[in-house]
């Protein structure tokens, strides 16, 4: 396992963005609710990396609005069926105080019954489109059930962003990211729309 040592906060990076940049967006910012993000951190610990930052989301969000991110892509994804509803509200509710600043992306867990409830609920209450993690989630993207939530997303113009990549692989995950995740597999859902 690879430990960091460099400090979890005030590290020498500097407090903010250089002022003369242009508007930054933020695009990859995870948040869950603090029993999920507790979990995955021990996760990681245990199987991968330290992870630096471990604040809870309202602080995720302050931190990185007061150093010069000027828009934040918040995401999240549902590791086992029966969550997705209660995080994507969780998502709404906290990207709510933020104004215009954070677009909120809804997850779903990819087999799921109500699969199309769960999405019309999550871009209903304000979500900006679907996140999905192809080896946490251990789906093919090619499956026939994943047409119905690339239909939605289409239907309602809502952009997917797809964890399609095969890092970081760990015997942890139930199934192989090398085996699932591909361009020639994303290849075939960037052709569907």
């Amino acid at each position: 396992m690879l430990k960091s040592n460099l400090p979890s906060i005030n590290d020498m990076e500097g407090s903010a963005v250089p002022g003369d940049l242009p508007e930054i967006v933020d695009a990859h910012v995870h948040i869950f609710p603090h029993d999920i993000f507790s979990a995955i951190w021990r996760w990681f610990d245990t199987h991968a990396w330290h992870i630096r930052y471990q604040l809870k989301t309202s602080q995720i969000f302050d931190f990185l609005l007061s150093r010069g991110i000027t828009h934040i892509v918040a995401l999240q994804y549902a590791h086992k069926p029966g969550m997705a509803s209660k995080i994507n509200r969780y998502m709404a509710r906290k990207c709510q105080k933020y104004s215009n600043q954070i677009t909120g992306m809804a997850t779903i867990f990819p087999g799921e019954k109500n699969v199309a409830d769960i999405l019309h609920e999550a871009f209903s209450i304000g979500l900006g489109g679907l996140k999905l993690h192809a080896h946490v989630q251990c789906f093919d993207m090619n499956a026939d059930e994943m047409n119905l939530l690339y239909d939605i997303c289409q239907l309602n113009n809502k952009p997917i962003i797809i964890h399609a990549g095969r890092e970081p692989k760990s015997k942890a995950y139930h199934c192989d990211p090398y085996e699932i995740c591909s361009a020639e597999k994303l290849e075939r859902v960037l052709e569907f729309s």
